[in-house]
């Protein structure tokens, strides 16, 4: 299932013109593979419970409701989201802006992970195997080289015309394996951490990810130390040690440099105002704004 517009669906009211769209959208939606990629200045979707799905933005930003948190995907991440994960989303922009969203059949995810653990010999031996479990980590990503890639080029064929369900089919079990191998190092990112156990490495990763998911979002407000702390649930000097550590810059370098990215996005759709600039993305002031951009990366 392939839309190139946006689906006319709550919270938006039913309407005779509407009515037969919704019931044949959802006598498919969350048995078979679908993409949506479309523009709009503003849509919004109720909370569902969805299959395996990874959510991408450009030129404007989506924000997704989740059970205990908000995330905004924007040009410069994207977001993984689990099989039964319930959540919504709000798309809102001064200009048309593009929202890009893959979601998985039910099942995908476990073929392909039991293919990848299997290896080549057993799966020319077709023998039994046990299946391998797990989920992603629901965080935003920066684009990469093993994802975004696969996610442009699925985005680039259904803008230029591809319909085909056969092509989307052997187009998603290879964005699963890119998945699958960014999901291996990002774990492996959590090694970073100077901890004996490997389950306070993993926890502490968790918690620092929610802190960057928090900055990623909400760049533009004025938020300090205290609130990522609160957020990671880290005393100030744990959260800036093991930050730095996972990261390879300071919270407030990562904010600095969330804030710079905004900035450049602005200039390039045209905004020349220095002043509304640096208010619109957090700086303030113009002064803090021509500091961040003549900065090559903030410590």
């Amino acid at each position: 299932m392939i839309h190139t517009t946006l689906p006319d669906l709550p919270p938006l009211p039913e309407t005779n013109a509407n009515a037969e769209f919704r019931r044949r959208f959802y006598s498919r939606w969350g048995k078979e593979n679908a993409v949506i990629c479309g523009q709009s200045t503003c849509a919004e979707y109720a909370t569902m419970t969805q299959t395996l799905s990874i959510e991408m933005a450009w030129r404007g930003r989506e924000r997704y409701r989740l059970k205990h948190r908000e995330i905004s995907v924007d040009d410069e991440n994207y977001l993984i989201l689990n099989e039964g994960s319930s959540y919504g989303s709000v798309l809102k922009a001064p200009r048309p802006a593009w929202t890009f969203a893959v979601f998985m059949r039910p099942g995908m995810q476990r073929e392909v992970r039991e293919a990848r653990g299997a290896g080549l010999d057993r799966a020319l031996d077709q023998s039994p195997r046990r299946a391998e479990g797990g989920e992603f980590s629901e965080h935003l990503r920066r684009h990469d080289e093993l994802v975004s890639p696969m996610l442009r080029r699925i985005c680039d064929a259904v803008r230029g015309g591809e319909r085909s369900e056969e092509w989307l089919e052997q187009e998603l079990l290879l964005l699963l394996d890119g998945m699958l191998a960014a999901a291996t190092v990002d774990a492996r990112a959590a090694d970073k951490l100077a901890r004996a156990k490997p389950s306070t490495r993993v926890e502490l990763a968790r918690r620092l990810r929610l802190a960057a998911d928090y900055i990623e979002t909400c760049h533009a407000d004025p938020i300090g130390l205290d609130g990522m702390a609160a957020v990671a649930c880290l005393s100030r000097f744990h959260f800036v040690r093991f930050f730095s550590a996972l990261y390879g810059v300071s919270p407030h370098g990562f904010l600095v440099e969330r804030r710079a990215a905004a900035a450049r996005r602005l200039m390039q759709s045209g905004e020349t105002d220095p002043e509304t600039i640096a208010v619109q993305t957090g700086f303030g002031s113009r002064s803090s704004l021509r500091r961040a951009l003549a900065s090559k990366r903030p410590a």
